[in-house]
């Protein structure tokens, strides 16, 4: 219901709005590490981290309001919500992409430590060091095409749309 939907939205508190379509994504990210060691005579630990990165989505679900009722408004409704899930989609794949060069640069040069135990350390600090902020920046990209799609001028031009569906036999939305 646009109820339920209004609160799922956190949207509770804005009385002049309400919400018939909302989409929902648990973006996943996750990455597994490996490494390259090489320890050298004299007892020095050479290391570089071999790094894995997915990314994705454990859930994605697109909810439309049980009060749209006729085909033209809850295809509108479906098309802008949809809109959500390919912004989402996109900025994963072209994020998955991106990531690529500044892994490989991160993770080309070794380090070089007393020991391996000092290298083992360091390991995982390394690689969250490079991974946290590049993984912050796509959320932060994500987020802003999500506002960018929910935009005033984005809710004028599809009320603007749903206005000129047909009128309901029952007369609601």
């Amino acid at each position: 219901t646009v109820k339920s939907l209004k609160s799922l939205s956190g949207k509770t508190g804005d009385l002049h709005h309400n919400v018939y379509g909302l989409t929902h994504a648990e973006p996943a990210f996750s990455y597994e590490i490996k490494s390259k060691w090489w320890i050298s005579p004299t007892g020095k630990t050479c290391m570089v981290p071999d790094v894995s990165v997915k990314i994705g989505f454990s859930s994605m679900r697109v909810y439309l309001a049980r009060e749209l009722q006729d085909s033209c408004r809850r295809n509108i409704v479906r098309e802008h919500e949809l809109e959500h899930v390919s912004a989402w989609k996109s900025h994963f794949r072209i994020g998955a992409k991106l990531l690529e060069e500044p892994l490989r640069l991160a993770f080309s040069q070794p380090r070089y430590y007393a020991s391996k135990a000092r290298a083992q350390a360091d390991l995982q600090p390394w690689v969250e060091g490079v991974l946290k902020p590049l993984h912050q920046q796509i959320m932060k990209s994500v987020a802003s095409a999500q506002r960018a799609i929910d935009s005033p001028i984005s809710y004028n031009h599809v009320k603007n749309r749903l206005r000129n569906c047909p009128p309901s036999a029952n007369g609601t939305l």
